[in-house]
This record gives C-alpha cells, structure tokens and sequence, in this order.
C-alpha cells in the first residue's frame, strides 16, 4: 500500500489483481499511457488469455521458432539470466508444477509428465523469435507482472509525468524525488510499519493464504529445491531498482534467503524487516 495526499489515482484490473497508477493531478493524462502499458504486458505474457505469448508457447513444438513480443523475449532473457545466477531455483518453466497442483488450469496441455524441461531448455533467438529444447510448459507470474510495472512507470516518465506510484497488488515502484510511505503486507494479512521509499520498486511474496492439500501432502505455488513445494508462514519483501527485479527475488529469498542474499548487491536490491516485525522476532 503507499500513501499521496498530492495524487490523482486510477486502477483497472489486471494479472489478477487490481493495478492502481497515482500521479499528480496536473500530470493525470499520463494515466492513460501507463495503463496501456501494463494492459499490453497483461496480454502478451498472461497464463489464462487465448491469443497471449504464453498461449503461442503452449502448443510449440521442440526446435519451432515461435515469434513473440519483444516485451516477453525482455522477460524470457532476465528469467534465463536469474535461472543461471540461483542453479535452477528461480524457473519460470514450472507450469506443470502449478498444473498438478492445482495452480494453473491445463488448458490444452494434459501431459504433463512429458513436460520435464526448464529455463536453460529456452533459446532467446532474437529480440523477438524463442526456440524450446526440450518440452516446458512457461508461465511468467513470477515475474510479468513486474515488468509491467516498470513498463507503466517508463510510459509515465515518457508522457511527462514527473513522479508517481504504480502499485500492482503491492509489487509496486515509487518514481521521482518525492518520498511515499509505504505499508507492507503481512504474512497474516495485516499491515506492518509504514516506510519511506523513494525511486525504488517494492515487492512481497507470501503463500500461507495460498496452499492446498493434494493427495494427503501440502502445496504451494511456490517451488523450491528440488521440486519440493516452499512452505513459509512469513512474507518476504525486497527493495530493488525495479519491480521486475524485487518481484523476482522476492520468490528467490522466499526458497533460499541465503543464495537471494548473494544476489542483492549484483541487483541493487535488499531485504526489508520492518520494526514491527523486529520487535516480534
């Protein structure tokens, strides 16, 4: 959540959450063009949307060079990049997983035991043409909706607005030199102590509300080493230059805080303990 008594604010629905866009109310015309940017990021990288990238990658064949939006091949590139930098653990080809558990609907795709491949099986050919090696099944909601924060802020920053918030269900940036006030979501739902940020992006992972029981064994949509689900009961929240990158390593730290601890000086990015919550350890 972030706080702006100076704000225009405005918010549609997207990635399955509501997207709230503040800006100043002399610069309320920039709303437009930052949510066109989010509603195009919605489109081409969406699990559930026909027509989407993600769709196009579904049904493609081992060795078919599918032509996607350069929005997703600047997605695909950084997922590649963190599952090189974590062995693996950040994997944005575990579709199947959320499949099995329940996560993800198949559409299309029943067989899933054929689907065994991961992120290093993805070609980036060019700016806008991917190759799978091996079957996968991609899905970016680990990550897309990051990026199109940070493409919603580019977009405001390109129609003149000066400085803003856009908050996609509290993955969000704070943009220019004004401070905001920032409460951060709890594990248990509640809020914690407010902080200030300003030009940096916030993002918080948690699955205690989102867990299911499969056959007698707890899951989550959050796969850790090995496969095995990540059960925490706490939320972790990363401070990083852009939403893309604090919404990724949020789910890094969530499976391992001491491998997410090794990229957060790579990333300009740390983790976030608010007092509140030093005060109950």
């Amino acid at each position: 959540m972030a706080g702006g008594d100076d704000l225009v604010r405005r918010a549609q629905p997207w990635f399955g959450t509501i997207v709230e866009i503040a800006v100043p109310r002399r610069q309320e015309a920039a709303i437009e063009a930052g949510l066109a940017a989010i509603s195009h990021v919605h489109a081409r990288m969406s699990y559930h949307d026909a027509g989407s990238d993600l769709e196009k990658l579904r049904f493609a064949g081992v060795g078919e060079i599918v032509a996607v939006d350069p929005e997703t091949v600047r997605v695909l590139r950084f997922a590649a990049t963190l599952h090189s930098e974590t062995a693996g653990l950040f994997d944005v080809a575990v579709g199947c997983h959320l499949v099995a558990a329940g996560f993800l609907p198949e559409r299309g795709r029943n067989n899933l035991s054929t689907l065994a491949g991961s992120t290093q099986d993805l070609q980036i050919v060019d700016d806008t043409h991917v190759v799978f090696h091996a079957p996968l099944l991609i899905d970016l909601g680990g990550i897309a909706k990051g990026h199109g924060v940070d493409l919603a802020v580019a977009a405001l920053i390109a129609a003149g607005c000066d400085h803003g918030i856009v908050n996609a269900g509290g993955d969000l940036r704070v943009f220019g030199d004004v401070s905001q006030a920032i409460w951060l979501n709890r594990a248990d739902g509640g809020l914690t102590d407010p902080i200030s940020v300003t030009n940096m992006a916030v993002a918080t992972s948690s699955n205690r509300h989102t867990r299911a029981r499969l056959k007698g064994r707890l899951v989550t949509p959050h796969i850790g080493h090995d496969q095995r689900p990540v059960i925490a009961n706490h939320a972790v929240t990363i401070v990083a230059p852009t939403c893309i990158i604090a919404d990724a390593l949020t789910k890094v730290a969530l499976a391992d805080p001491e491998l997410a601890n090794t990229l957060f000086a790579r990333y300009g990015a740390q983790m976030i303990i608010p007092e509140s919550l030093r005060r109950a350890a």
